[in-house]
């Protein structure tokens, strides 16, 4: 009965988890949109840096939003893995600690660069050439440069969740295919980095403020329905 009642709360906080997750990601993509081309993230050092310190309250409310969003994906992890994890035992655990990893290594890259930005914009503006010169090098301060864990290792989880919620039919059809989708969306991400495709980031997050907070939500409100029948 003790474990029945502990995966309930787990489920439940969760369900609660993914709703609000969806939320935060209709803020993040919104106000990504908003920033001006030079505060994206393929802007090199020397235009991004000057139009940050001149205008900076549209990208550290994105950090923040992210950084929310992270803690609060680290709370939709187990709840929804564990509708699915009776298929394929090693296949779940991976991407789940694939997807927790994520969560944790981007919450901190966007703490980082909330805190370091904002001091190595001014020290930019203010400095002379050498120092501009060396800031541009070195100024971004996120351990996950290429999003691989952020969006990549978060993409792959949503993927296996989605084929093993197929097998058990832990989920309606219609929202695992709508979460193939969104992993395809975090997984574009990552290539367009890599390949310095801006479009295809940008792509990203339009289809993101539609797709990912759609399928979080509806996890939500699956995940505070009872299991279906064989799922407890």
């Amino acid at each position: 009965m003790d474990g029945t009642r502990t995966k309930d709360s787990l489920v439940t906080l969760g369900g609660y988890a993914a709703i609000l997750l969806g939320i935060t990601r209709i803020l993040a993509s919104g106000a990504y949109l908003l920033l001006p081309a030079e505060q994206r993230l393929s802007s090199p050092g020397p235009q991004f840096l000057p139009s940050f310190a001149q205008n900076s309250s549209v990208l550290m409310s994105v950090f923040w939003i992210e950084t929310a969003a992270a803690l609060i994906g680290l709370l939709v992890i187990p709840a929804v893995t564990s509708r699915v994890r009776s298929v394929h035992e090693g296949w779940a655990r991976w991407a789940s600690t694939l997807a927790t990893i994520g969560y944790a290594v981007s919450a901190v890259g966007y703490t980082l660069s909330a805190a370091r930005i904002p001091g190595i914009a001014k020290a930019f503006v203010a400095g002379d050439a050498a120092t501009k010169a060396a800031l541009a090098v070195v100024w971004r301060s996120s351990p996950d440069l290429f999003g691989l864990w952020g969006y990549g290792a978060i993409g792959l989880w949503v993927l296996v969740v989605c084929l093993l919620g197929m097998r058990n039919r832990a989920f309606p059809q219609l929202h695992l295919i709508l979460g193939i989708l969104v992993a395809a969306n975090y997984l574009i991400i990552p290539v367009g980095l890599l390949l310095k495709v801006s479009q295809l980031f940008i792509i990203g997050s339009i289809i993101g403020i539609v797709l990912g907070p759609v399928w979080y939500i509806w996890t939500g409100l699956l995940l505070l329905r009872p299991a279906p029948q064989g799922m407890e």
